[in-house]
């Protein structure tokens, strides 16, 4: 089967340029896509989200295995979401910081390894992100639109069951794509697919928390709306950050045509893929500051009793 020339996750070419290895079946050198202080500048911002992402998203894994209070149903996507965080953070960011660093020889076995390793972990957490974030949209319409069926139709067993479907697609995803059996046109169609679903969704739920703001200004809303309305924004900042990390990537083709402006391509590339990656540091703080019950258990595991804030306890 032919190769694709622009890999979503990790560039690589084959048979795309006279200055390049023309019968080459791995990625070729860095330097050929990758200016040094490039590589220095991106080796550096991958340590700084590498360390950062692994410390909050073990905070939120933590928290949760401490605290019986954060296992409801939205909690559960959350760890699962952050379950993939951790390992953009814990794995595939130091392997980016190998890669850019060191650069590949072609031909290697020990290079084709590399890189199908480096691949599956980014494919596999790039899908498990975006169908987690999905499903915890899925989770609020729900909680939003029935809030007397939510309890009846969300249970325990049928959301675990929803976050096992997550990592079968997401795993499968991972082992197909990372050796470039099948073009990688899919999972981009996926991943959009899912996004821009997510955010069609979303303001379907705005729409519907517009009309709660109204009904508690009349005094006809419950707490349990206001409650509703505040997780929604949460999670819907989570979303909206998201979505600005995907944009780069997703323009990046129409602004430089890959066939024509391969070296361009390749350099923004991995700023856009290195910027994506960063998007799983930054969830877990967005939790502790927004969510009264996440700024408690972080508080509680690192004893710091300032990071509780009495303000929004409702959440």
């Amino acid at each position: 089967m032919a190769q694709n020339p622009y890999n979503l996750l990790n560039l690589s070419c084959w048979n795309c340029s006279s200055s390049l290895p023309q019968e080459t079946t791995t990625a070729p050198r860095l330097t050929a896509f990758l200016p040094k202080d490039d590589a220095i500048i991106l080796s550096v911002v991958c340590a700084v989200a590498s360390v950062i992402g692994t410390f909050g998203n073990s905070l939120v894994l933590f928290a949760v295995l401490k605290n019986k209070n954060l296992r409801n149903i939205p909690d559960l996507f959350i760890t699962s979401l952050a379950f993939s965080d951790i390992t953009v953070c814990a794995l595939f960011l130091p392997m980016s910081i190998n890669y850019f660093m060191q650069g590949v020889s072609a031909g290697g076995q020990d290079d084709v390894i590399f890189f199908s390793a480096r691949s599956f972990f980014g494919y596999t957490s790039m899908v498990a992100s975006a169908t987690n974030i999905f499903a915890v949209t899925v989770d609020r319409v729900v909680a939003i639109r029935f809030p007397f069926r939510y309890m009846a139709a969300m249970t325990k067993r049928r959301v675990l069951v929803g976050i096992v479907a997550v990592w079968i697609v997401s795993v499968a995803f991972g082992f197909l794509y990372a050796p470039m059996l099948v073009s990688n046109t899919y999972i981009a169609s996926y991943s959009c697919i899912l996004l821009f679903t997510t955010m069609i969704m979303y303001l379907y739920i705005f729409i519907v928390a517009k009309r709660q703001e109204n009904r508690i200004h009349q005094g006809t809303a419950s707490d349990g709306s206001v409650a509703e309305k505040k997780v929604a924004k949460t999670i819907f900042t989570v979303v909206g950050i998201y979505a600005l990390c995907w944009l780069p990537m997703l323009l990046l083709p129409a602004i430089a045509n890959p066939s024509t402006n391969l070296a361009q391509v390749g350099r923004g590339h991995h700023w856009v893929q290195t910027l994506l990656a960063c998007n799983s540091a930054v969830n877990p703080y967005i939790y502790c500051m927004r969510s009264m019950k996440y700024r408690t258990a972080f508080g509680q595991l690192l004893r710091l009793e300032n990071c509780v804030n009495p303000v929004d306890s409702t959440q």
